[in-house]
Order: structure tokens, then sequence, then C-alpha cells
């Protein structure tokens, strides 16, 4: 199985990405089929809580889920915003990664 430590190697065999703002996700994509997503809601201008993010079990144990997790908590929608998890997987990502949240000021 392999395992992947960066969006770049995981384009490289045909994963993808993408912020879906009008759906308030970021998807997952191998080869345009979608393999997972990191759902959020916005509370108000100041707040973001993920509270859904899921895998397909195919890509369980790559990486993939982390990589999705990073993209999600690093991007432009997050920054200025305090950061929530309700979904498990997201805090526990946080959690591992304190110095994320840091980022989003």
């Amino acid at each position: 199985m392999t395992r992947y430590l960066s969006e770049e190697s995981a384009a490289e065999d045909g994963y993808a990405i993408v912020h879906e703002a009008g759906e308030h996700r970021f998807t997952l994509t191998h080869r345009g089929e979608e393999r997972g997503e990191a759902h959020y809601r916005l509370l108000g201008d100041t707040a973001i809580d993920f509270d859904h993010t899921v895998v397909a079990p195919a890509e369980r144990g790559t990486g993939l889920a982390g990589l999705l997790a990073h993209r999600a908590v690093t991007s432009e929608i997050v920054r200025g915003r305090t950061v929530m998890a309700s979904c498990w997987f997201i805090r526990d990502y946080l959690a591992k990664h304190p110095e994320l949240l840091d980022r989003s000021g």
C-alpha cells in the first residue's frame, strides 16, 4: 500500500484535493471520482466547525485522510476564524499538529 506524505506525491497517482466552497467541503478525488470529503460549517464570520470527514475504505491507511485534513485546516477559509472540530478525525489531527492553529490568524 502506498503511503502519501504530500499532495504532490498523491497528485502523481491521480489524487486531488479541491475546496468546494458552495458545498462547504473539501473533496478528495482520484481521477475525477470522489473518494472522500472534509465538511465544515461556518459559524458567522468568526468561527468554523469541521463536522464530518470520511475517506473511502480503499484509501484508508494511505495518509490521504491526513492530507485532506491538512488542506482543510490550513486553507484560506480558516484564516481569521476560530477553528472548532466536532469531527473526531479533525480534532485528533489538530491535537497532533497544534502548530497549524497558529497559522489560522
